[in-house]
């Protein structure tokens, strides 16, 4: 059984374009997975005031339903969203995603728990965004 990954990947191959600009192309990746990481933590922003007791219990709080992104209580998975760029020989992957077990738990779910996705759905919503954002700058190649 293959191990879901944590976050989401953005791969470009052409030799052509990685040959002739791909210190422009990396910038752009980069600049793509800073513009993903910012809409998945604006997606996992939502949610109402809570207030903490000293015993640690929590009032105020409306869970997410199964479906929906996780809503934020104390912003650890939010905070946790990291991006990355690697530039290998035919390949430029941009990665966006969190070191957290329980960020994976939420994505996909688990054998009690139903999935509350929030990145693969940010990454589904803003392909067209990312690959203007990616192609901008090569038109002239």
């Amino acid at each position: 059984m293959a191990r879901p990954r944590r976050g989401v990947r953005i791969k470009i191959h052409p030799l052509r374009l990685l040959k002739k600009s791909g210190d422009q192309l990396e910038k752009n990746m980069a600049v793509a997975t800073i513009f993903v990481r910012d809409k998945v933590k604006k997606k996992l922003n939502r949610g109402q005031p809570t207030r903490t007791f000293q015993s640690g219990s929590i009032i105020g709080l409306d869970p997410s339903s199964p479906g929906e992104p996780p809503k934020k209580i104390t912003a650890q998975l939010q905070n946790s969203i990291r991006t990355k760029v690697i530039r290998g020989k035919d390949r430029i992957i941009g990665l966006v995603g969190t070191n957290l077990k329980k960020g994976r738990w939420l994505e996909f779910g688990t054998s009690k728990m139903k999935p509350r996705p929030y990145l693969r759905p940010t990454l589904s919503e803003n392909k067209r965004k990312i690959g203007r954002i990616v192609a901008r700058g090569l038109r002239a190649v």
